[in-house]
């Protein structure tokens, strides 16, 4: 079952503020996501990391990553930046 994508409006702006080809990366990642969380054979090559009890991270790239929450039938994301970034706004979550 395909869950639906959920995105923050913050999450939304710094999407329209990327390269216009990061962001098509971005979203086909976003995609990708959406179909194959929950099997994991199907997001083994997702770069998909669990951070906390419904936190999760996805690696997009080399350089961004999306934090997101897992709901029963959605994904929150809820921040997008680069390692450092996402280290800081864990530290003030």
């Amino acid at each position: 079952m395909r869950k639906s994508l959920v995105i923050d409006p913050d999450v939304q702006k710094r999407l329209r503020a990327l390269p216009r080809e990061q962001c098509a990366e971005v979203v086909l990642k976003l995609l990708e996501l959406g179909n194959a969380f929950g099997k994991p054979h199907a997001h083994s090559g997702l770069g998909i990391r669990k951070l906390g009890a419904d936190l999760f991270e996805c690696r997009v790239g080399l350089a961004l990553r999306v934090l997101f929450r897992a709901s029963p039938d959605a994904l929150i994301l809820r921040f997008i930046g680069s390692h450092d970034e996402v280290q800081k706004y864990l530290r003030t979550f």
